[in-house]
């Protein structure tokens, strides 16, 4: 397969006035490969930068030292151009083409900001096809436009962007608890937005795709309490604040915040926050204890 066929499409930056202090963004390409198809970064000793690459189909495989990741749909790898522990490629028994899109980047220091980050987050990372940062690289798009100018702190915004939102996708072993996951952002974010609803662990882990002892199991290395106790605190949370800011009866606030019953919410309310629903009325203010 040709270079020219292989790329679907590509868009170069100007930066007119550059900031060599500043990271900026040098193009982005989508592209499709299959064999043979292999990167070894030992030969490029003259590339300067770093890059991501996304796999959108198909699967590629990302090399650390002796060790090969299947790069699956969803998956990312980041790394500097010339770091010689890496090589990516299409595999010998791959059957679908490698469709990927990735995003090359270049300063000074941009170097080691991309080694800190993955000396302490790793090279790997989940993110999901909707996610902003995937969306931020199509934004790009457009066959017919493969030269675009912006300015250098546009440039910046845009490689730092992507850069942080990174920190949402770490899922790999090494570093789990440095960093809440994704599966672990979005299981607040669903307790968050159905406090008020009867669910349970069972609900929040098909929420996020995953087990319930797969749930449970991230969740307690990266939050130091199991998703059942998280969701008892949120609930009792919220409860105190309808406790001190309106006159509902305790047993409206126990089915605004997720409980069939008012004992079942008042036993879980005073093991949680170590008082009673009336103590907090009576007193005015919510407990500071989570």
């Amino acid at each position: 397969m040709t270079f020219k066929n292989c790329r679907l499409w590509q868009v170069h930056f100007e930066i007119a006035g550059k900031l060599d202090s500043l990271p900026y963004p040098q193009e982005i390409v989508r592209e499709v490969q299959k064999k043979p198809y292999y990167i070894d970064c030992r030969k490029r000793s003259g590339f300067k930068g770093a890059q991501l690459a996304y796999t959108l189909s198909g699967e590629g495989r990302f090399k650390i030292n002796n060790k090969v990741i299947p790069m699956l749909p969803g998956m990312a790898f980041l790394q500097n151009h010339n770091d010689r522990r890496n090589a990516y490629y299409y595999p010998e028994e791959g059957t679908e083409p490698w469709h990927f899109i990735w995003i090359s980047f270049f300063s000074r220091a941009v170097e080691r900001m991309v080694t800190d980050i993955t000396d302490i987050y790793g090279q790997i990372y989940h993110i999901p096809r909707e996610s902003n940062l995937i969306k931020s690289l199509f934004d790009y798009e457009n066959p017919s436009d493969s030269l675009r100018f912006i300015s250098p702190l546009e440039g910046t915004r845009l490689v730092m962007n992507i850069l942080t939102e990174l920190g949402n996708y770490v899922l790999t072993e090494d570093n789990r608890g440095k960093q809440p996951s994704h599966v672990v952002k979005r299981a607040q974010e669903y307790i968050h937005n159905n406090i008020g609803k009867t669910i349970n662990v069972e609900d929040i882990a098909e929420e996020c795709g995953v087990s319930r002892e797969h749930l449970a199991r991230v969740f307690m290395e990266q939050t130091g309490e199991s998703p059942s106790v998280y969701l008892s605190k949120r609930r009792v949370r919220q409860a105190c604040r309808l406790l001190v800011s309106s006159n509902l009866s305790c047993k409206e606030i126990a089915g605004l915040v997720g409980y069939d019953n008012a004992v079942s919410f008042s036993r879980t309310f005073r093991r949680i926050a170590g008082t009673t629903p009336g103590k907090v009325r009576e007193q005015g203010y919510s407990p500071q204890i989570f």
